[in-house]
Parts: structure tokens; sequence; C-alpha cells
């Protein structure tokens, strides 16, 4: 009676791997190749949505909220997008495109609502806004390799929170040039908030947050010096 038990549990494993052919296969690839295309347009769209509504009420809202939201809400998105992203390809791809959809929506909204120049008032003029690309392209691929649970992870999760922190940096570098603008210091306590959020959030152990630590701070003060330099 056992044995016939046991055979028919075998028997009907072996349908059920039988039911697992190229036709499932096919179908496994086929949803996450729409995934990965949701994906791609969600990151585009979203960017080009709180970029738009920031231009838009760029001139409504106070000095410390535009302080908060140009960069860190934007830095903020391309972190979650590249977190989450398939594979570190799509990461770079899809972390791009929600910075760039960001920015070009903040641009139109600028000039189509208040009439002002591309560049006015954005990430320090075209000069700053290469920087800012820059940074906000490289933070996905940083945000999907501290997904990693090896010490490159770790050395990912620094870099990930020392981009966030150099903008911070950079802020207090104008305040000793004597350039400091109106909420400064909000987005100041906002880019160090955001850098202990990436640390806590992707480091998992204490030596890891504090070896993270390190490499954000050596980054971000790196990142300072040479903006104090020139």
């Amino acid at each position: 009676m056992a044995w016939a038990f046991v055979k028919a549990k075998q028997k009907r494993r072996k349908d059920k791997v039988s039911n697992i052919g190229p036709d499932q296969d096919y179908v496994a690839l086929d949803r996450r190749e729409r995934r990965i295309q949701w994906y791609m347009v969600a990151s585009l769209v979203v960017g080009a949505l709180i970029g738009g509504l920031g231009g838009g009420l760029a001139e409504i809202v106070p000095e410390w909220v535009l302080s908060i939201y140009d960069p860190f809400i934007f830095m903020a998105l391309t972190v979650v997008v590249g977190w989450n992203a398939a594979s570190f390809g799509w990461s770079l791809v899809n972390g791009a495109l929600a910075a760039f959809g960001s920015l070009v929506g903040q641009i139109m909204a600028s000039v189509a609502v208040h009439g002002l120049s591309p560049f006015d008032g954005l990430a320090g003029g075209a000069s700053g806004l290469n920087v800012l690309l820059l940074a906000l392209t490289v933070l996905g691929p940083l945000a999907y390799l501290a997904n990693r649970t090896d010490g490159w992870g770790v050395v990912a999760c620094g870099m990930t929170a020392g981009v966030v922190l150099g903008e911070a940096v950079e802020e207090l570098v104008h305040l000793l040039h004597g350039q400091p603008y109106q909420g400064w210091q909000w987005a100041v306590g906002t880019g160090f908030a955001l850098a202990a959020v990436i640390l806590l959030v992707f480091a998992r152990r204490a030596a890891a947050r504090l070896y993270a630590l390190l490499v954000a701070m050596a980054y971000s003060s790196s990142y300072g010096m040479l903006a104090l330099a020139l």
C-alpha cells in the first residue's frame, strides 16, 4: 500500500515537471520583458511628473521646500528606480530615464508656466546641470549594486550615500564662499538625512554600515574639497 502511494506521488511529480516546457518558459520570459518595459515607461513618466510638478509650483511653495526638492527628490527617485531594477544594465537605463524625465519635466514647466529661461534656478545653471545629470545617472547602478551582500555591495552603498552627501557638502562650500541661498539649511539637513536612510536600508549589519559610512565620508569630503578649490 505504501509502495503504491509513493509511486502515485512520483507520477504526479513527473506530470507536474512535464508541464513546464518551452511554452511556459516563453510565457515567463515574455512577462519579464513586459515588466521591464513597463518599468522603463514608469521611470520616465514618474520622473517627468515630479519634475513638472516642482517646476510649476516653484513660485508658490516656500524656498525651503524648493531646497529639498532640487535635487534630493530627483536623487531619491533614481535610487528607488535603480534599487528595483531587473539587472545592472536596466538600473543604468531606468535611472537615466528617471533623471532626464525629472529634469526635462521641470524645465518644461518652468518655461511654460513661469516663462523662465530653461536653466534659470536649475542646479546652478547649465554647468551645474551637467554635474547633476551625471550624479543622478550614476545613482541608479550604485543603488542596484548596493543590494549585494558582499564587500562590493558595502562599497556601492557607501558610494550611493556619498553622492547624496556630496550635494549637502556642496551647499556648505557655497556658504564658505559667501554665496548661500535661502533654505540652504534644509538642503544640508535633507542630504544628511537621505544619506543616513540609504546606509540604514542597504547595509544590514553594524560593521557594514560603519564601513559604508567611511566610504561615503571619504567621497563627499573629496568632492567638497574639489568644489572648494574650483
